[in-house]
């Protein structure tokens, strides 16, 4: 019996070696598929029979095949849909018959397929197989960006309707230009919107510059229809004011669709204001530099009266077609409606000007004796600090500060003076409780509000007390540092806007435009996509936008070994492999994502040549076994004969 199972000890381990060879055959055969991961063949013995204090082995069998699931190399490619993952993960993708992204891959040789479904102007994202590869789609409307979905990109980055224009100049400040006092006549005045062909004379403006701006489109059509893109003429004239300049923004009359509250539209058949976006002044210091702007909508009549006589018979402001700025507003902004649609677009007006906040001031500076000023800063000690009469702060004195932040919410803030503290901590407590920035200016303690436009921004009263609970009234060698008990801070009447930068100006040189800018564009054919470490898919187009369009979603298992590979580089998670983990790249668990790039076969092809070679010697030994029990069988049969 004993030499019988020499036969099948011999034959389980050519079979065995047969099956190594197999795997590393088709390792070989797969040194140069993408992404391919190469298998390695594990062996046990066969369960012994044991005779009293002997065991005797029945061979080896096929104990399990693992796979190698290191990284291949990445390969660089000229296609933008070649993607690879460094790292761990997997590229979640859906077969096209299945309802669920159940099967996962490392191969990223991928392409762009025009998609069927409900979003216009959209490619699908597949595999060379034709499975699409899931993600989360960032610029469509017809999936939600939190949902993981078959991947879309748009092939054309719809137009954008202008929402910002900035128009940088200089208008000529000439006083043969002021137009006469006892009869101005305004822009507005001049304009006559049921006349296309020539709404306003020339003679009635100074200065004129035009701009393309674009309004909305249907986003359905294709990139074969032209954008539309309109012409913006701003006039300027000057007023019967020195240092004041009229402003008028139009469009063709003809082309004028804006939709008044009443639901009525502009029309340039019966209406004189039809064109006329906008009115506004801007004001000048003496220097020629920009300090205030006011604006009124021009209505269908054309008639925007700025002023308007009181019954006192004095001439005052008119309300009726005056804009404002809300709080956190820099810009007056205009409405237009080119196409007809149900809602007029809006664009903001900018001259280069920067808006500025308003302030509040303490009525009296602190004093420092370790400054060569003279004057505190944020960063002195508290035991340095006086006031104009030379009382000294002391360590538990309490500054409080009453008041409203910019928004109008009352605000109350008190600072116990700690001797280890500089001013720093006292400010840095202010701007916590009335949401502004607090700064030690020349001395004097200066709020600014952290939004610009109007403000309630207002401190109401200082107030000083010590740790005893003594008060300047009653304790007069007590330190009141930025005003007298009691006493409320300046507003600052600062000019409402600041010059810094490329700014309108009006000096004595000829009118000219410096900068204009629109933020509008029109359609833009897909010419390449990009993907960033952390898998986000940029489309690049025509119209030089860079648009994200989605990001990849990415699979791992806690058990790798539980996948199961199906061909065509595909695997599926069997039970073995754990629930699964889906995330993005660059997250814990994942690796980073690239394009132009794909991972090549992490077969170690040297290893493998000499796995075939120990494999064809292990198979020659157990082939050699197989013959010696063979010869012995052989002689013990002759010696039977």
């Amino acid at each position: 019996m004993e030499l019988l199972a020499s036969f099948y000890n011999g034959v389980s381990g050519v079979n065995a070696m047969g099956q190594k060879l197999n795997v590393t055959a088709n390792n070989v055969a797969n040194v140069n598929t993408n992404s391919f991961k190469a298998q390695q063949t594990h062996f046990a013995d066969v369960f012994e029979t044991t005779m009293g204090s002997l065991s005797l082995g029945h061979g080896v069998q096929l104990g399990q095949i693992n796979t190698s699931y290191t990284d291949g190399m990445l390969e660089s490619t000229g296609k933008a849909t070649d993607m690879a993952i460094s790292g761990p993960g997997f590229f979640m993708v859906r077969p096209e018959d299945a309802t669920t992204a159940d099967t996962y891959t490392r191969s990223g040789n991928f392409n762009l397929v025009e998609h069927l479904g409900a979003e216009p102007n959209a490619y699908n994202l597949v595999t060379a197989t034709g499975q699409f590869v899931q993600g989360y789609n960032i610029s469509t409307g017809s999936v939600s960006p939190t949902t993981v979905s078959d991947i879309l990109i748009k092939n054309i980055a719809p137009q954008s309707a202008t929402s910002k224009v900035e128009l940088v100049m200089n208008l000529q400040n000439n006083p043969t230009l002021v137009e006469p006092a006892a009869s101005p006549v305004s822009l507005f005045d001049s304009w006559n919107g049921t006349n296309p062909a020539q709404p306003i004379a020339t003679g009635n403006y100074d200065y004129k510059t035009s701009l393309k701006i674009y309004g909305s489109s249907d986003e359905t059509v294709g990139f074969t229809t032209p954008s539309s893109a309109y012409d913006l003429t701003v006039y300027f004239d000057a007023t019967g004011n020195p240092n004041e300049q009229e402003f008028l923004v139009t469009c063709d009359p003809s082309l004028d669709q804006r939709v008044n509250a009443d639901g009525s539209r502009y029309n340039s058949t019966t209406d004189k204001g039809a064109g006329a976006l906008l009115y506004g002044v801007l004001s000048f210091s003496s220097n020629g530099d920009l300090n205030n702007i006011q604006c009124w909508n021009v209505p269908p009549n054309g008639d925007v009266a700025p002023t308007t006589t009181n019954p006192d018979g004095d001439l005052v402001p008119n309300p009726t077609n005056l804009l404002t700025l809300g709080r956190g507003e820099s810009y007056y902004s205009f409405d237009f409606n080119f196409s007809g649609t149900a809602a007029n677009n809006s664009s903001t007006l900018s001259f280069g000007n920067t808006p500025t906040s308003q302030a509040v001031i303490s009525p009296a500076p602190a004093f420092s004796s370790a400054t060569a000023s003279g004057r505190i800063s944020a960063t002195s000690t508290w035991d340095t600090v006086s006031d104009s009469q030379g009382n000294t702060v002391q360590a538990g004195d309490t500054i409080t500060l009453q008041g409203v932040t910019g928004d109008g919410t009352p605000a109350s803030y008190t600072y116990t003076v700690n001797s280890s503290e500089t001013v720093a901590d006292f400010l840095a407590g202010i701007e916590t409780q009335f949401a502004c920035t607090a700064k030690i200016d020349n001395g004097q303690l200066t709020l600014t509000d952290t939004e610009v436009g109007p403000s309630q921004l207002a401190i109401s009263a200082i107030t000083y007390s010590n740790a005893g609970g003594a008060t300047p009234l009653t304790d007069p060698t007590m330190a009141q540092i930025f005003g007298d008990q009691g006493t409320s801070f300046t507003v600052e009447l600062g000019e409402m806007y600041q010059n810094a930068g490329l700014a309108t100006t009006s000096y004595a040189s000829p009118s000219t435009t410096l900068y204009q800018n629109q933020n509008g564009y029109g359609k833009g054919k897909l010419l390449d996509i990009s993907v960033d470490s952390q898998g986000i898919i940029t489309g690049q187009y025509s119209n030089g936008q860079n648009i994200e369009q989605a990001q990849l979603v990415l699979a791992n298992f806690t058990n790798l070994q539980g996948l199961r590979d199906i061909g065509g580089n595909n695997f599926v998670a069997t039970a073995e492999a754990g629930e699964v983990i889906k995330g993005t790249a660059g997250q814990p668990s994942f690796g980073s994502a690239t394009n132009y790039s794909l991972e090549s076969s992490n077969v170690d092809l040297g290893r493998e040549m000499v796995d075939v070679i120990t494999t064809q010697r292990a198979f020659q030994a157990n082939a050699k076994s197989i013959s010696t029990a063979d010869d012995i069988y052989e002689k013990l049969i002759q010696m039977i004969r």
